[in-house]
């Protein structure tokens, strides 16, 4: 099977994956998941084509695997109070039959010049907090393993990546020859799955944490990125995420692409 793949160089002055087990986004991913980064092949795909969400299962077949890695440098883990105005959902809801929806109290109370009541029903009703997990100042690199030619242009198309309130911009995007080869030791800085009795030594720092895969199935995986916890100038203390090389040893052989003289590793050992 003849293979090809594109890339990007994304720059994320903040954003947020969600954790597939957290609730809103009370914990973010460190890098998007495959699942994220089919879903966002798809949305470029949809927008080139017109073809809107069909586009989905097409690019579902397409993507052998995707991943994504932190470029080098310094990325800040950031949690925040997210205060959100409800009023395009919620205001317009009635929780029982007769009840007046909340937007249209607000609107007679701002129309009868009772402003304790319109601020009361916007600020009480029509607006909820929550807490928010940002990672900010991130550059990433994104890998897409075709079974067919896509142009790399379609990326630029690429407007956010995970929450809406996130911002991205495709700095590069590129295409590449992509080889399949395997062996039982590899090198690798973008995260991966192997089964248990498959794996016999990690070296080098990684995080494991559970991600949906490029079919949105849960799985864990191994991110080669180390967490840790710095101080300002002043002694403030805050996350950071920095990208690392694992060396993995195997028992036996494991598929894995080489794609820009990198190792991305994936699917089953044959």
């Amino acid at each position: 099977m003849a293979l090809t793949a594109i890339c990007a160089k994304i720059n994320a002055p903040i954003f947020s994956i969600k954790h597939p087990e957290a609730f809103q986004i009370g914990a973010a991913l460190p890098i998007p998941q495959p699942s994220t980064l089919v879903g966002a092949l798809a949305y470029c795909l949809g927008v080139y084509k017109g073809t809107g969400t069909k586009s989905l299962e097409e690019v579902r077949k397409a993507v052998v695997i995707a991943r994504a890695k932190l470029l080098k440098g310094c990325t800040v883990v950031t949690p925040v109070i997210l205060r959100r105005f409800r009023v395009l959902d919620k205001g317009l809801e009635a929780k029982t039959k007769g009840e007046v929806a909340a937007f249209e109290k607000a609107c007679s109370a701002l129309q009868a010049g009772d402003f304790y009541s319109f601020k009361r029903t916007i600020e009480m009703e029509l607006m909820d907090a929550l807490y928010r997990e940002y990672l900010s100042h991130a550059s990433v690199k994104c890998i897409w393993v075709l079974r067919e030619s896509y142009e790399s242009k379609l990326l630029y198309l690429l407007q956010r990546l995970g929450d809406t309130e996130s911002l991205a911009t495709v700095i590069e995007a590129w295409s590449t020859d992509c080889r399949e080869a395997e062996a039982d030791q590899i090198d690798t800085e973008y995260p991966f799955t192997l089964a248990p009795e498959v794996l016999e030594r990690i070296r080098g720092d990684y995080t494991t944490l559970k991600m949906c895969d490029e079919s949105r199935k849960l799985k864990m995986y191994y991110i080669p990125c180390k967490k840790e916890i710095s101080s300002t100038p002043s002694g403030i203390k805050y996350f950071t995420y920095t990208t690392t090389k694992v060396e993995i040893r195997l028992k036996r052989s494991q598929r894995f692409f080489m794609v820009d003289d990198e190792k991305v590793i994936g699917g089953q050992a044959s």
